[in-house]
């Protein structure tokens, strides 16, 4: 007898570039599940409500929300998890018979590639390039498991990032947190005082909109005390970490990052554990395909 796939999805906007239907399907195939992820390209903020229904009213089972939804949706589902509740921001959502609930795999996703370094940040300064989605996981998985001194966020947008840093420190007084504006040729002097610095904006990706340009000058910020992570993961090697790589820095790949948050989603839809081996060298056969065509 026939069984429909139960559905899951990407939402997002100029996501062609996205590994994750690769990783999903990957995933339930190895498994026996009958489940298919499938690519939902959301133009604009004013498609977005249009999109959430359209999970409800189709009996989508779930979905993965990225740039640029990850707060926009917040408000439009009719649960959240502590987690996505704490940081105002989500990237899974989950349709319970009708109910859409929004979780935050990202905290988890970002946290588990950072713990071979714990030791090494600890009552250090780090710091967060961007102030969206992403960079609110980031922070808040920092926050929780890793004891920095403190966090600097560097963005172009001083009124987001201010609110960032506002959001956070009505939370959490004891966390100090200041904000910089990363066009500033006097950031760069501050950004090498910190021992970690992710990218957790679109720069340097896949992405067709994302800037080319570098986030500053590598020779200004890099030494081999640093450690650097970036949470593009398309392409594999990205300018950010090639340029901190050249000064031997220690450097972390977003693919980890998107393994991770990938097999807690996972998780939260069916049930099951990820087989993260299978997953991880599949995807890294897609990237170095890709690379060579």
């Amino acid at each position: 007898m026939f069984a429909p796939k139960k559905v899951l999805g990407l939402i997002g906007s100029e996501i062609s570039y996205t590994l994750s239907p690769l990783m999903h399907n990957v995933a339930a195939e190895a498994l026996g599940l009958n489940y298919c992820y499938n690519v939902f390209e959301v133009p604009t903020h004013n498609d977005l409500p249009a999109a959430i229904e359209g999970i409800r009213a189709l009996g989508v089972v779930g979905a993965n929300v990225t740039i640029p939804y990850k707060e926009r949706v917040v408000k439009l589902l009719d649960a959240l998890s502590a987690e996505a509740s704490e940081i105002q921001a989500v990237n899974v959502i989950l349709n319970r018979d009708g109910t859409l609930i929004g979780y935050n795999a990202d905290i988890y996703g970002f946290a588990e590639p950072l713990k071979a370094f714990k030791s090494e940040i600890e009552k250090q300064d780090v710091a967060i390039l961007g102030c969206g989605g992403a960079a609110r996981a980031a922070i808040q998985a920092l926050k929780t498991e890793f004891n920095p001194a403190g966090v600097v966020i560097a963005a172009r947008n001083e009124a987001r990032a201010d609110a960032l840093k506002a959001d956070f420190k009505r939370k959490t007084k004891s966390l100090k947190i200041k904000t910089l504006n990363v066009a500033d040729p006097e950031t760069l002097a501050k950004l090498r005082d910190c021992k970690l610095i992710v990218n957790a904006t679109p720069v340097g990706s896949a992405r067709a909109s994302a800037s080319k340009e570098d986030l500053f000058p590598p020779d200004k910020v890099w030494t081999k005390d640093h450690i650097a992570y970036d949470l593009v993961y398309n392409p594999l090697v990205t300018p950010f970490l090639a340029g901190a790589a050249a000064f031997g820095a220690k450097t972390i790949s977003g693919l980890e990052m998107l393994i991770h948050q990938g097999a807690k989603s996972f998780e939260i839809w069916t049930g099951k554990q990820m087989p993260i081996d299978l997953v991880r060298q599949t995807l890294l056969n897609a990237l170095s395909s890709a690379k060579n065509d």
